[in-house]
């Protein structure tokens, strides 16, 4: 059977609407249930979070903070991204040298899976049905997390080692337990919030929901307000030797393709150039023999003028 587009439009939403509303019931279930054993402040997280956080605890009494120190020189790092659909949310996490510089570093996001080596792009699809549907999914780092230009919104907290031991944890259980992607329920955007959930950090109400729509910049913003940070934090640098060999090989590939890409346009300017001289050239000399054709002419009838009697 066809459908004419405003048919399949309304096809489409019925199928998303009915989706969300099954999607959304364990959720449901799930938030009432933790609404009767814990008090109605604490934040909801999602149903993959609440499954590994019996393996994966984070050390009790101990919260993470916005200063760096000598007991807290392991940071995390909220990121939003710019993208081609509407930016990315994703957690990197590491430890710093004394002088505050990053000696190592890992980065987790939650996004569609689909994406190889060599077709970046082939999570388009996955991403496209999972606004209808629940999608396989991934647990990682994504094309543009390491590019500094494409970061909106950061907020950095600091904790103990202790601490990154238990967050190194609960990132590999939750890899191991991923559960499907899918725009509304399960996305980047709460698996953001899980991990600020698991380092009791304060949460906004407006993220306390299952379902969390927002733009990835907005959530950053808000947690890095609702935990007293006003202001955008400058990023912080690699310490020198500190980059995996891989971010290392792809930083020299494109070092390499910008000079090569000014040499050859250098080498085409030059190519056009001594053609340009030469038009201007022959134009000059075409100038000249004007003139002095034209300088001739009166000079010569003048002179024809005078030897008439």
């Amino acid at each position: 059977m066809r459908y004419t587009l405003p048919s399949a439009k309304n096809l489409l939403l019925a199928v998303g609407l009915a989706a969300a509303a099954i999607l959304h019931a364990p959720f449901a279930i799930a938030q009432d249930a933790n609404v009767e054993a814990n008090s109605a402040a604490a934040p909801t997280a999602s149903a993959a979070h609440k499954a590994v956080q019996k393996k994966a605890t984070p050390t009790a009494g101990v919260a993470a903070t916005t200063r760096h120190g000598v007991a807290h020189r392991y940071f995390v790092e909220f990121h939003a991204r710019n993208a081609e659909s509407y930016g990315h949310m994703y957690v990197m996490f590491g430890e710093v040298n004394d002088r505050e510089e990053i000696v190592k570093s890992e980065v987790a996001g939650f996004y569609p899976a689909g994406d190889e080596q060599h077709c970046l792009n082939c999570s388009v699809t996955n991403w496209t049905v999972g606004h209808v549907v629940p999608v396989p999914s991934e647990i990682g780092a994504s094309d543009g997390d390491l590019e500094e230009q494409y970061v909106l919104a950061r907020f950095r907290v600091w904790i103990d080692a202790a601490q990154y031991k238990q967050l190194v944890g609960y990132i590999k259980e939750r890899k191991a337990h991923k559960g499907p992607w899918n725009a509304f329920f399960n996305n980047c955007v709460t698996f953001g919030r899980d991990v600020a959930v698991f380092l009791n950090l304060d949460v906004p109400l407006v993220l306390r929901t299952p379902s969390v729509v927002m733009y990835p910049e907005t959530v950053v913003k808000l947690l890095r307000e609702a935990n007293g940070v006003m202001k955008e934090q400058l990023p912080l640098k690699d310490a020198p030797g500190s980059l995996p060999p891989e971010v290392v090989s792809k930083l020299q590939a494109s070092a390499a393709k910008e000079p090569a890409a000014e040499k050859e346009a250098t080498e085409k300017e030059a190519a056009a150039a001594p053609h340009s001289k030469k038009r201007f050239a022959s134009r000059r000399d075409e100038g000249a023999a004007t003139s002095s054709g034209a300088a001739t002419a009166p000079a010569a009838a003048s002179s024809a003028g005078r030897s008439t009697p």
